[in-house]
């Protein structure tokens, strides 16, 4: 039996929603839904009713409920128990980060890290992709979140999420409402990142295949990090591509807004990168897990 179908019926048992529990497993409604229908299948009864004022548990997984905390509970008991024998306790976990996973995708998996693995102390250094790569590479670092992948022989790179930038302009800017294309570009003042940056070659890779010549932007300030560029933005300093990521939570409609692109789509892979030449240690596969857990479901 499944151990993510019982975690995600009890997490919709307890709190009486599928958008709730939603959120709290980190899937949309719709996948939530086929899980479920694939474990009521698989234990040939109805386990949940749903109706207009939510969901309720039925007789019969109510039993379910019962039996699928206990087995979850032994599941986490057993997860410590190990990590203990392994060696994950009071140890301390290097690794680096690129702008974009440093301040949007590693924060919020923290709680979930000291839960299941207490032991662990997280110590993350951050910098633009080629930085952090650089310090993979002199071993300085055991596991790199980085959003570009830059071909090193000897790094294993594999595929975590992919990120989108958009264009964004200021609430005043004159051409937030409308649809923004590749001649304009040409014209449009440009905050950008630093050159080491994986979105500032995503953006001009894109371009190229776009068949438009980066060295054709009108570039007026190449900034350090996603914030400085968006705080640029929101002072009306110019225009900029950034990570949907960065501005979810960014003052949408009051700071910044986000403009139409039309011939460009800029999008680009999150990549965990190690050394093939190392063993990952214990830590290193907990974490990895954490996070493929969290952003590949």
């Amino acid at each position: 039996m499944n151990l993510r179908h019982l975690e995600i019926f009890v997490a919709i048992a307890e709190s009486g929603s599928f958008s709730r529990a939603a959120e709290a497993v980190s899937l949309n409604q719709s996948t939530l839904s086929q899980h479920i229908a694939a474990l009521e299948k698989e234990v040939g009864t109805l386990l949940l009713d749903r109706t207009g004022k939510g969901v309720t548990v039925t007789g019969g997984g109510k039993v379910f409920l019962q039996h699928a905390r206990r087995v979850l509970h032994e599941r986490d008991v057993l997860t410590q128990a190990m990590a203990g024998f392994k060696g994950l306790r009071n140890v301390q976990l290097e690794i680096g980060a690129s702008n974009i996973p440093a301040n949007y995708l590693i924060p919020p998996l923290l709680p979930v890290l000291r839960e299941k693995h207490p032991g662990i102390s997280l110590k993350m250094v951050t910098g633009d992709s080629r930085d952090i790569i650089n310090r993979l590479l002199a071993s300085e670092i055991e596991l790199a979140v980085v959003g570009s992948n830059t071909g090193e022989k000897s790094i294993a790179f594999s595929p975590l999420i992919s990120d989108r930038l958009v264009l964004i302009v200021g609430v005043n800017h004159p051409l937030r409402s409308q649809t923004i294309t590749l001649e304009d570009l040409a014209e449009l003042p440009l905050i950008v990142r630093e050159g080491g940056s994986g979105s500032g070659r995503a953006l001009e890779h894109s371009l190229r295949e776009a068949g438009f010549d980066p060295g054709q932007l009108n570039i007026v300030a190449s900034l350090g990090s996603n914030e400085a560029v968006r705080q640029a933005v929101a002072a009306g300093a110019g225009a900029a591509f950034v990570s949907e990521f960065s501005i979810r939570h960014a003052g949408l409609g009051q700071e910044i807004h986000k403009v139409t692109m039309s011939g460009l789509n800029i999008e680009r892979q999150i990549w965990l990168a190690r050394l093939k030449s190392h063993s990952d240690s214990p830590a290193v596969t907990a974490f990895c897990e954490i996070l493929r857990k969290h952003y590949s479901d």
